[in-house]
């Protein structure tokens, strides 16, 4: 006969296989979500020419240019894709070599913040946001993807920074919830599963029986889970607005200092 008792709660998952490992150690259903969009890490450029012999595939950066300042975009282009020298540049545009290369410095720290969130579709963004969100809070949204500047949104829709800013930590909150609110039933199930986890006489073959069903019951759960975390399809929007909160506010904003204009436009200052 053989005996089964409620024990640890990762009695069966610790026997086999954890290759997802979803819920384990104890993470709440909001870690979970963390972890699972959480925007992926910056690649430096630098190292990316460094590994790369033949230098940087242009393609890597291309698509990005529209989301940067056109000055930026432009002498990315003539260092990365014309080849032309920070010197020749400078001389083109009649600005120092040093303007050229903070302006490809903030230009590059651009991109590379861009490659690690989705793009989103403001007709898309409309259709799975607007439904759950009230109409200031939407465009406050979409403003924050399209210039990370909390005083420039404030500017244009004649608001606080502190009410622009108090209104976007509350809807990413939200579209946690809303998340957590596809994914619940499956994480609920896990945690039953992982929670009265089993431990068998496994010199009895029908021990053995129940085992194995126990561990496909458990693999099931933690697939299901996975594929619901990843059918989100509020997923994509708190990947941009976390990583947008996460240190990189005004990483797509500039300021223009108009005595500087006549000058190629070399000295316009980024918002830290």
């Amino acid at each position: 006969m053989s005996h089964v008792v409620i024990s640890d709660p990762s009695a069966i998952s610790s026997r086999f296989s954890n290759k997802h490992t979803l819920g384990q150690n104890g993470e709440d259903l909001e870690e979970i979500i963390e972890r699972e969009f959480s925007p992926e890490d910056e690649v430096d450029f630098a190292t990316l020419v460094e590994n790369n012999s033949s230098g940087l595939d242009f393609s890597l950066i291309e698509k990005f240019l529209h989301r940067i300042p056109i000055r930026e975009a432009d002498l990315i282009r003539l260092y990365y894709k014309d080849k032309m020298k920070q010197e020749q540049i400078a001389k083109l545009f009649r600005i120092t070599q040093a303007a050229v290369s903070y302006r490809l410095h903030r230009g590059i720290k651009r991109i590379q913040f861009l490659r690690t969130i989705p793009e989103l579709d403001r007709s898309e963004f409309d259709a799975d946001i607007g439904p759950k969100f009230s109409a200031q809070d939407q465009e406050i949204l979409w403003r924050m993807y399209e210039t990370t500047c909390q005083s420039e949104i404030a500017k244009q829709m004649r608001l606080t920074q502190g009410r622009v800013r108090h209104r976007f930590f509350r809807a990413l909150g939200k579209i946690k919830e809303l998340i957590a609110g596809e994914i619940n039933e499956k994480y609920t199930k896990l945690m039953i599963l992982q929670k009265h986890g089993v431990h068998l006489d496994e010199s009895n073959k029908e021990s053995q029986e129940m085992l194995e069903n126990a561990k496909k019951e458990l693999d099931t759960a933690e697939s299901e889970l996975y594929t619901a975390i990843k059918a989100s399809k509020y997923g994509k929007y708190y990947t941009v607005f976390f990583a947008i909160s996460d240190k990189h506010f005004n990483i797509l904003h500039e300021v223009s200092l108009p005595q500087f204009q006549d000058r190629g436009d070399a000295q316009i200052l980024a918002v830290e």
